[in-house]
């Protein structure tokens, strides 16, 4: 869940306090995923990205278009605690997205929030390289929720 950023790396193996540490993870969303992984979806969920800090080249280049088109951005899901990618490809893929969908549908029929307000497929390249993102932000103005989309 650790930021793997050069800035965050480095401090890591110099024995320092790393900007994009684990447990800036929000606890709740963490346990929802769990409880997908355990209740759901019933097989391994490995975590490709986790929390991203400002350094992270992604949130590095999302900051500078945003500042380059003169508009601010809402932080995303993975800079927030709240967003993970999640290595699945095929049926698996297939599998999890119906999983985190059927969690987020139980949550509606108990009149509660979905927890899952972005499940948003990469499915392109390699397998093994390919993801589902997770994530739990809220509404923001440039930040829609629910909202889908693909890369």
């Amino acid at each position: 869940m650790q930021c793997k950023c050069i800035v965050c790396k480095a401090a890591r193996s110099l024995g320092e306090s790393a900007p994009g540490c684990a447990s800036k993870m929000k606890l709740e969303f963490l346990a929802h995923l769990n409880r997908v992984r355990e209740r759901v979806y019933g097989r391994p969920m490995p975590i490709s990205s986790g929390y991203r800090c400002e350094h992270h080249p992604i949130e590095a280049r999302k900051r500078k278009q945003a500042e380059e088109e003169g508009r601010t951005r809402p932080l995303g899901d993975h800079s927030c605690g709240v967003g993970v990618d999640v290595l699945a490809s095929g049926r698996n893929a297939h599998d999890l997205m119906q999983a985190l969908h059927v969690y987020n549908w139980l949550h509606i029929q108990e009149g509660l929030p979905q927890p899952f307000t972005a499940i948003c497929p990469d499915q392109r390249g390699l397998v093994m390289m390919r993801f589902i993102h997770i994530g739990s932000n809220t509404e923001a103005p440039g930040r829609p929720r629910p909202w889908l989309w693909t890369y």
